[in-house]
């Protein structure tokens, strides 16, 4: 079975007490598995905190808010009373900022290399 993985090397390293403590409150910080973390870290990548719940909460709420925009869209296209393109622009502009929010959050982002490596 191991040669069908797309991993098939093992490492096994050895850590005091103090290091493992370590490593398991980064790892449960961010909700990566903690092979996940690591090979972030490996790839250079410094792996995001969890978001606290009310992130979800926001993200949900700027969704539904969207979603209320493009029915105003579509009653404002249908009866010809509201700027079509300007509403169209604001929900594109809402959709941008929620992948953004998300992006900054929720991705890794490449580790700053300090010079000790």
């Amino acid at each position: 079975m191991a040669e069908n993985r797309k991993r098939p090397h093992r490492v096994i390293i050895h850590l005091n007490d103090k290091e493992l403590n370590s490593l398991n409150e980064k790892v449960q910080q961010t909700g990566y598995k903690r092979e996940g973390y690591i090979r972030l870290l490996i790839a250079g990548y410094e792996p995001p905190s969890k978001p606290k719940k009310d992130f979800y909460d926001m993200i949900k709420q700027l969704r539904m808010i969207g979603n209320n925009l493009n029915q105003l869209c579509i009653i404002a296209n249908k009866t010809g009373n509201i700027d079509y393109h300007k509403m169209r622009y604001a929900l594109d502009d809402l959709h941008k900022n929620i992948v953004q929010i998300r992006t900054d959050v929720l991705l890794p982002r490449k580790a700053v290399d300090d010079g000790n490596n």
